[in-house]
């Protein structure tokens, strides 16, 4: 956890709780590295093999069939049971912390957001209504969801998605060098040196990790972020300020706000695609078109999951978030053709197009899609 960005707002454990992430971590990494490649093994020599003997010598050709075929798997199902469980451990050995430091972290915040000069800003709205499913719902398990809100002053939901995150993703945290922001930059400075947007819309910002590298990155923007839950936006903007980065946080639906046409010159999206539905998705690529400039750039990152490029394997063994990590649309980013949506929400045929987007902290890529209003 030493690489975790380190500001005021963040839950900081102690030495006893450090050490049960720390394990949780190590538990984490085993699981991925030593237990989840005996996945592909076994189906190869236990569960195909057992499939086509009962089923007139053919393999699964459906995901709920070869689904059901892995789940009867001894080494499938303890894989399965290992993964849950160590993600509910995640949760309560951030949770320790997050609750011990929350007195702390509301305190910070109202002295942070309440100051006479903020250097960005805060748009609640009392009547907003987040999704049903995102209320009902507690997405990849954290305690209470996106949306939880207790009162005026809460900022749970985002300390624990920050300090969740940095277990979750394998320890390398939240920090200033994003490597889903921070390949979006990179990648931008490549292709379009010349680009400097004026006005930036961080869409489903979450804890707001993904919208202050782009302050940092265009200091003479206006970047702006929107999210659906009240605590996790105060949680945000509390930390952008401790960050010293200039963010206006907005209670707002991806899929219809309230910018004026044309407002902004880059429009943006990290992990995303996979938490909204088909209707949410669509509304919102409808949306970054109705939003751009002229010339204006907008580039959406997720997960590289795409079923189109993988295997009926592959397809399950990746879909194990929907059953067991609350991940109801998984599935539907994973079959989702957004090139063509994008173009139905208005982009010019040539100018629409996926990505891999290479990381910046470690091996491998992020999918995005790309597009651009002409000037």
């Amino acid at each position: 956890m030493v690489h975790d960005l380190q500001h005021r707002m963040l839950a900081k454990p102690d030495a006893e709780e450090a050490s049960r992430q720390r394990y949780v971590l190590a538990m984490k990494r085993y699981l991925t590295g030593r237990i989840r490649p005996g996945n592909a093994l076994i189906y190869e020599q236990e569960v195909e093999p057992a499939f086509t003997s009962g089923h007139a010598g053919r393999s699964p050709d459906e995901r709920a069939e070869l689904r059901e075929a892995l789940l009867a798997n001894p080494h499938y199902q303890t894989w399965c049971s290992l993964n849950r469980s160590s993600q509910e451990m995640m949760w309560q050995a951030v949770g320790e912390t997050v609750m011990r430091e929350s007195e702390r972290m509301r305190t910070e915040a109202a002295a942070l957001c309440e100051a006479r000069e903020t250097l960005g800003g805060l748009r609640l709205d009392p009547a907003f209504e987040p999704p049903e499913v995102l209320q009902r719902v507690n997405i990849h398990l954290q305690p209470g969801g996106y949306a939880r809100t207790l009162d005026e002053h809460d900022v749970l939901a985002g300390a624990f998605y920050e300090s969740g995150g940095n277990l979750y993703s394998m320890g390398r945290g939240m920090g200033g060098r994003d490597s889903k922001a921070g390949a979006v930059i990179a990648w931008l400075a490549r292709e379009h040196p010349t680009f400097r947007p004026r006005r930036v819309l961080d869409m489903g910002c979450s804890a707001g990790a993904s919208s202050v590298p782009y302050a940092q990155a265009y200091p003479d923007a206006e970047v702006h972020a929107l999210d659906i839950g009240a605590a996790m936006l105060r949680y945000a903007h509390a930390r952008a300020e401790a960050l010293g980065a200039r963010v206006f946080f907005h209670q707002l639906d991806c899929a219809a706000t309230d910018f004026p046409d044309g407002f902004f010159d880059l429009v943006v999206s990290h992990n995303l695609f996979h938490e909204i539905s088909d209707e949410t998705r669509r509304g919102m690529l409808a949306e970054s078109w109705r939003l751009l400039a002229p010339g204006g750039v907008c580039l959406h990152q997720d997960v590289a999951i795409q079923n189109a490029t993988r295997t009926l394997f592959e397809q399950v063994e990746r879909s194990w978030d929907v059953e067991f990590n609350n991940e109801p649309f998984w599935e539907c980013y994973a079959d989702a053709d957004i090139v063509a949506e994008m173009r139905a929400a208005g982009f010019p045929q040539d100018s629409a197009r996926q990505l891999a987007l290479p990381k910046i902290s470690g091996p491998g890529h992020w999918y995005a899609v790309f597009g651009q209003k002409p000037a």
